[in-house]
């Protein structure tokens, strides 16, 4: 190529192309989610439809539908982890209404991909790949809070005697579940209701009598 010729464009990375069209992917499934269609009856045809791409390229990047759906959840997966490092981050010296604060980002995020979550959660029985992808996002929530809890252990913000590990792995399964089982059919008002007992139950169990 001669000097100072214009180098061709170079296309990104496959993974970094599977990525990019795996989010297309999630804001065409949820509409077609909340108009009342489960994940398991939507075609490969609809869904190579509703992201205008054709079935050879949809073959290049996605195994199947299940394939899909564990990119998916690895998509949604970063959301939930950027709306959880509020909470991660949670300094020493906040408050109880910072760490509501600090979770209520969880549950928005939870809401707006509630339908899709319950579909990964619900694939994740039969798929060992959404199953794989689940526990990973189950398993990111699980280090972030036991960091969390060890550095305000650290810092004398944090009961010394709780098992940093055992005790990230009960709030972060108990939050799940609660997630999955009754925000989706909750009112706006109900939510809040839910958010409060939440950040109630974490900060009796981690936090109370260190931050007053």
């Amino acid at each position: 190529m001669p000097a100072g010729s214009p180098r061709p464009l170079q296309q990104p990375p496959r993974a970094e192309r599977r990525t990019l069209l795996a989010r297309h992917f999630v804001e065409a499934v949820e509409p077609l989610l909340e108009a009342g269609e489960t994940y398991a009856d939507i075609s490969v045809e609809r869904l190579i439809k509703a992201v205008d791409i054709s079935r050879s390229t949809f073959y290049v990047y996605f195994d199947d539908k299940g394939d899909l759906l564990g990119a998916m959840a690895q998509d949604v997966t970063r959301d939930l982890a950027q709306a959880g490092s509020g909470w991660f981050e949670f300094p020493v010296d906040a408050t109880k209404d910072d760490l509501r604060e600090a979770i209520r980002p969880l549950f928005e995020t939870y809401r707006r991909h509630q339908l899709l979550l319950g579909a990964i959660t619900e694939a994740a029985a039969y798929d060992p790949r959404v199953r794989e992808q689940h526990l990973a996002l189950v398993g990111q929530a699980v280090d972030g809070l036991k960091a969390q809890i060890e550095l305000q252990q650290r810092a004398g913000g944090a009961p010394a005697e709780l098992d940093a590990q055992r005790t990230a792995l009960w709030l972060t399964w108990m939050h799940e579940r609660g997630l999955y089982q009754m925000v989706p059919s909750a009112s706006a008002r109900e939510v809040h209701k839910l958010l409060d007992a939440m950040v109630d139950l974490v900060w009796r169990t981690l936090y109370a009598g260190f931050h007053d």
